[in-house]
């Protein structure tokens, strides 16, 4: 009987410490979310203040992930919005090595979405700021074998 006892506490304690984990891992999710959006509204503060600054540039392709979250087509392709947020994404791929989720150092999702902005936006000094963006974060992001499919060890 008490063994029966400890094995029922124990996946008690291991179930409520999982369930606690997924708590704080969508805490993260939101707050990634508010941060992105926050310093969408306000790039030049948000940038500036140490804390945002910091929490962005950790985030790497979250940083699309959120955007993707945060806007609709219409909202993702607005020429204001893209401005406001292309330096935010820059920010994100500064320093890849402080990324925290090594799968957000790979800016698939970036890519793919700074590439279809390029094709849908007319206005060419944009897609030049664009161009740039997508040219900045491969070079960040070139010794963490995103663009090689061929990768064999």
């Amino acid at each position: 009987m008490r063994f029966i006892t400890i094995i029922c506490s124990t996946l008690l304690l291991f179930s409520s410490v999982f369930a606690q984990h997924k708590v704080n891992g969508q805490d993260e999710y939101t707050e990634s979310i508010r941060l992105v959006k926050q310093s969408v509204k306000n790039p030049e503060s948000a940038l500036g203040l140490s804390f945002t600054e910091k929490y962005i540039s950790r985030l790497g392709d979250g940083v699309a992930i959120a955007l993707l979250k945060i806007y609709d087509a219409d909202g993702l392709e607005s020429q204001q919005n893209i401005r406001s947020y292309l330096p935010i994404i820059r920010a994100a791929f500064f320093a890849t090595k402080i990324v925290e989720l090594s799968e957000n150092r790979k800016p698939e999702v970036t890519i793919f979405l700074l590439t279809y902005l390029q094709g849908r936006v007319k206005d060419e000094n944009l897609k030049t700021e664009i161009s740039d963006v997508i040219k900045f974060v491969k070079k960040q992001t070139s010794n963490e074998d995103v663009f090689n499919v061929n990768t064999s060890k």
